[in-house]
């Protein structure tokens, strides 16, 4: 590839006291709950809206929610716009969603940066002390005392020098994306409960069977009533071999997904008069991205961690959710029991750069390990703590890595 050397002016758009990076689940547990500290917060998301893969991908159910702090309010505050409910009573109206998270920023008076990139971390040596965003204004920079990389592929965090980790360790391979949908017209009558039962039926119906699993290439997909009557989302498009750290290859993987999607509507068409005179309500703005980057940090996850379902002394979120992966070759999932296993504050701090957090999918952790602890309302959860640990090392007047290791025995899981 060419290379252009490039020399800019770029202009602080502001200074703050923590800089969030990502409005998905882990973004918001982070902006609010440093808000909620008194921080002075500013939040950059690339979409047009908050809340992420529950928003922006049409992402339900929010699994892994029976938590307590914004999992229960977050949930409890949607019962009451009666947006709470659907499949196993843990799915969820998107749109409200969406407006509540908003008011969520507004009430906090949360500085919110929407359409925004963030490019990369604006250096000292080692430490972050801030980060260069592009939008419709150009480029500016955003200063900060913390940054927490909520982007789910720890961009920044790559981006600053700290090592990670892509897929199973034995060949590198990564769980493919998905690209949910939306259909509305589904009969009040049919219940998701029993996941597979339409698709069984139309396996049954259709008459090129091979064609079939090469239009929508996964067996195992998931048809999820919404709260709302007449509505689901499908989880059933699966898009392998693509990088979701690449431009290029994110690009790619949506077009496919859009492609697998148009297949999906012409097959439920053999089912009408068991579904219902379906049809498509709703395309996502982002593709599903399970598995990218895992930043290394003070402390791995590792498989005997999940297995044995290990305490921590600094834990700040319990992992319930059992292990799950969409296999990177094979149109099938896997799924492995968890007893319950703690996530350590320090696998939100990263090796090799100061002043920065990971919160979300992209923390220190086993391939097994991640494929558990990727869902949304551990996420909320780490976010969650991670603001509120930024708020209390800035309050202190110390490093996020000396609040992490300073009390605790020296590392025993590198």
């Amino acid at each position: 590839m060419q290379q252009v050397r490039e020399s800019l002016d770029v202009p602080v758009r502001n200074e703050c006291d923590i800089l969030v990076v990502g409005a998905g689940p882990a973004g918001m547990g982070a902006a609010i709950s440093a808000a909620r500290c008194g921080a002075r917060v500013t939040l950059v998301e690339y979409g047009g809206k908050l809340g992420g893969m529950w928003t922006l991908g049409l992402l339900s159910p929010f699994f892994d929610n029976r938590k307590e702090g914004l999992n229960r309010e977050i949930r409890e505050k949607l019962m009451e716009r009666k947006a709470w409910g659907g499949l196993w009573n843990m799915s969820f109206d998107p749109v409200e969603m969406a407006l509540l998270m908003n008011r969520y920023a507004m009430e906090l008076k949360i500085d919110v940066l929407l359409y925004s990139i963030a490019c990369e971390p604006f250096m000292e040596n080692r430490t972050v002390r801030g980060v260069f965003v592009q939008n419709k204004s150009g480029r500016q920079l955003i200063l900060a005392k913390i940054v927490i990389d909520c982007t789910g592929d720890g961009d920044i965090a790559a981006r600053a020098g700290c090592p990670f980790e892509i897929g199973r360790p034995s060949d590198g391979a990564f769980q493919p994306m998905t690209m949910m949908f939306k259909l509305g017209g589904v009969r009040k009558e049919y219940s998701s409960d029993r996941l597979l039962d339409w698709y069984k039926l139309m396996e049954q119906r259709v008459k090129d069977k091979k064609q079939f699993v090469e239009d929508v290439p996964f067996t195992n997909p998931a048809l999820i009533k919404l709260p709302r009557e007449e509505e689901a989302l499908v989880q059933w498009t699966h898009i392998r071999k693509l990088s979701g750290c690449s431009g290029d290859e994110l690009s790619r993987a949506a077009q496919e997904g859009f492609r697998q999607i148009e297949h999906a509507m012409r097959y439920f068409d053999l089912i009408r008069d068991f579904l219902g005179d379906v049809y498509l309500a709703e395309l996502p703005a982002v593709i599903g991205v399970r598995e990218t980057r895992r930043i290394t940090g003070e402390y791995h996850i590792s498989d005997d961690d999940l297995k044995e379902g290990r305490s921590q002394p600094d834990n700040i979120c319990t992992v319930y959710f059992g292990v799950d992966i969409h296999e990177p070759s094979a149109e099938h999932q896997t799924g492995l029991p968890n007893p319950g296993f703690d996530i350590p504050f320090r696998s939100l701090v990263p090796l090799n750069a100061e002043n920065l957090l990971t919160a979300g999918r992209c923390i220190s952790g086993s391939y097994l390990a991640h494929a558990a602890y990727r869902v949304t309302g551990d996420c909320l959860q780490m976010g969650e703590a991670a603001g509120t640990k930024a708020c209390e090392a800035i309050n202190r007047g110390i490093s996020v890595r000396t609040l992490a290791t300073g009390s605790l025995p020296a590392k025993t899981n590198q």
